[in-house]
Order: structure tokens, then sequence, then C-alpha cells
């Protein structure tokens, strides 16, 4: 982390405040694409960077079952299921044009203490990161998730 190569000053200006979920997809192995699966088609989120070099990020599946009071174990399983969320620090790397996420606090406990590569590319007011699925990715090779920034 301490050669990590930095972003210039108006290209971290760029990814500063709050952008919402457009769209999420998943480029599973046989060439098909589908929306992520835990977040299905409707899927909402926020991702927010922040000057002091933090940021988080949350999204669900909006059409995960209400819950009952209290809910029951079927409930809470897709309540989880239905969700992504970490905050952490960030870091620019302009020159190869990757995001790198910090997670000091995640939804998935291994991920904790990971550096998360994101390849972005800012386009207008969209910012698209994609990445490589994780090894155990159930059958998805690739990634790709579209942000709107929040004026």
């Amino acid at each position: 982390m301490k050669n990590a190569p930095r972003a210039t000053a108006s290209v971290r200006s760029q990814f500063l405040g709050t952008w919402k979920l457009v769209s999420s997809e998943e480029k599973v192995t046989d060439g098909t694409v589908r929306p992520f699966k835990e977040l299905g088609p409707h899927g909402v989120g926020y991702l927010m960077y922040a000057a002091d070099g933090h940021m988080c990020c949350v999204l669900t599946n909006p059409d995960r079952p209400k819950w009952d009071d209290p809910p029951t174990a079927a409930q809470t399983t897709a309540a989880i299921e239905g969700l992504a969320a970490y905050c952490g620090r960030f870091e620019i790397d302009e020159v190869n044009h990757v995001m790198w996420h910090y997670p000091e606090a995640a939804w998935k406990p291994d991920w904790v203490g990971t550096k998360q590569a994101r390849s972005y590319r800012l386009d207008g007011d969209r910012l698209i990161l994609s990445a490589k699925a994780p090894e155990d990715g159930a059958g998805v090779d690739r990634w790709t998730i579209v942000w709107a920034k929040v004026k």
C-alpha cells in the first residue's frame, strides 16, 4: 500500500460523492449474462467516496421477503443472501484505471482486511466498475456494476 500509485486531484475529485446503482451484470462462464444473482433484476445500492479516503458500499435485493415479528430463519437467511455491504479506505491507481477498496467492515467476514481491485471507467456521470470473479464465483467469469452520480 505504501507504494500504490496515486491519483491526481482532478481524477480523485471525480469519484468523490454519492453514486446510485444503475445496473449489475454477471457474465457467466457459458457466455450468458444476468443481473447479480444476489441482487436480482431490481437491485438497489449506493456507493460513497469521501475526501478523507474512505468509502462505503451497500447493495440490496429489494425483492427480499418482508420480515415477520420476529423474523423466521428463512427470512433472515434471505435478507443476508440479498445483501452486500462494506466500508473502508480506498485508493485510485490512475495509471492502470484500478480503484482499490480496503474493507474494514463487511457483511462477509472474509473480506475484512483484504484488498479488492475494481477496474474503473468514468463516462460522464457514470462510473463503471468491473472485475474478474473469484475462483469460487459459482460459474461467474466477470462482473460489472454501473453507477450514476447523485447530484
